[in-house]
């Protein structure tokens, strides 16, 4: 097997010789990035200059032999997705001052659109790519973890929460609840390989996981974990579950009603109150009602200040792309759904429908726009459904 990431001499191999190999291996470089990396603008700044102009310049010379036939269907459902926040974009053109918005978030679309291909392409060319993102999320995850806990210490008080501390990540997840939704796929992962091999390193790196999860304080992504984790360690272990979930709930419940330490941060954070949830899906569903079927367009915002979004994936995508892109949407959860029970390794579905539920169950608190980017919703969305699809290279006909 490869190692996770190539080495330059083999890079430079391949601009020779294979520059859609080359894209493949940069991706895992870009991929790693995101969590070592300052998220505005350096890390962006990697996907703009060093995948695009290589990307265009290897469809220019005819790289990428695909046809709609050999496509992936999750790939052909995520072109639709693309399609409807297209169109929604230029419907929603009235006035001249808004052309320079709508090309803003067609930008966004095509980049979101050839990260989502890219990476497509790299399960369908090597069938080793599966394992090398594994490991590579969970190295680059835990340096993260070590940047915000250690050298960051990114604790923060915010006033309109009773000055409660949450943990701030670094990069990627300097957002407490975006950086607890990509970090809980890394604690699936790392939770997968530790059952798996059973080696210290990946129980430590899901523990490790886990207090960055809690110390955010971002109930939505918690209670997706919460739920995914049984989930893969009963599809792994189906007779050892049932006596492993009463003690980790009696662990649970001893825990929260310690007053000391992280549980004492725990508390705090899981009673801290409303996060006005139900009032911004009621102002979402008003909206929605005035242009339900093409949407507002994805550069629309509430007049709430502070809260410019729904926070749910489906009203979210409802309200920017309208009910054509919840359609779209639908299809390529249920082609993501369809390739993952189809799949014949069987073996890697325990971790692939864990990660799915955790996305799903945190994508009802928390998500946007869907075709933002760069953006940490390539991770939270776009990079967990396309690996929880398990798509792999085709067999060769002789």
């Amino acid at each position: 097997m490869k190692t996770v990431l190539a080495s330059p001499r083999f890079l430079a191999r391949l601009w020779r010789e294979d520059r859609r190999t080359l894209l493949h291996e940069l991706m895992l470089l870009f991929i790693g990035s995101g969590f070592i990396l300052p998220n505005e603008p350096v890390w962006s700044d990697v996907f703009y200059i060093g995948i695009i102009p290589l990307f265009i310049y290897a469809v220019c010379k005819k790289d990428f032999d695909v046809r709609l036939k050999s496509c992936p269907a999750p790939l052909l459902a995520a072109g639709g997705i693309m399609l409807s926040f297209c169109i929604s974009a230029m419907v929603n053109v009235t006035a001249p001052s808004q052309i320079g918005a709508s090309a803003f978030w067609m930008w966004n679309i095509l980049c979101t659109s050839i990260f989502v291909f890219l990476l497509t392409d790299a399960f369908t060319q090597q069938t080793n790519y599966r394992e090398r993102l594994i490991r590579l999320m969970i190295g680059a995850g835990m340096i993260n973890i070590l940047i915000a806990l250690i050298l960051r210490l990114g604790f923060q008080p915010l006033p309109w929460e009773g000055d409660i501390l949450r943990m701030q990540g670094w990069g990627l997840t300097r957002h407490p609840i975006l950086g607890a939704v990509i970090m809980g796929t890394i604690l699936l992962m790392a939770l997968s390989k530790a059952l798996s091999l059973h080696q210290w390193r990946y129980w430590a790196a899901t523990l490790a996981a886990l207090v960055f999860i809690l110390l955010t304080g971002s109930r939505g992504p918690l209670m997706g974990i919460l739920l995914a984790v049984p989930v893969l360690a009963g599809m792994k272990y189906p007779k050892t579950i049932l006596t492993a979930l009463p003690v980790l709930a009696a662990i649970t419940v001893i825990g929260l009603r310690m007053d000391v330490g992280v549980f004492h941060l725990v508390q705090e954070q899981i009673g801290r109150g409303d996060s006005h949830r139900f009032m911004l899906w009621s102002l979402a569903w008003r909206d929605i009602c005035q242009m339900p079927v093409f949407g507002h367009g994805p550069a629309s915002k509430f007049n709430t200040p502070g809260e410019p979004f729904p926070h749910n994936l489906l009203l979210s995508t409802w309200l920017y792309a309208g009910a054509v892109g919840v359609v779209a949407l639908m299809v390529y959860l249920g082609t993501v759904c369809k390739s993952l029970f189809s799949s014949f390794a069987k073996s890697a579905r325990p971790l692939s429908i864990a990660i799915l539920l955790h996305t799903l169950v945190s994508s009802m608190t928390d998500f946007a726009q869907v075709v933002k980017g760069p953006a940490p919703m390539w991770y939270m969305f776009w990079l967990a459904t396309i690996f929880a699809a398990q798509i792999s290279p085709r067999p060769k006909i002789r």
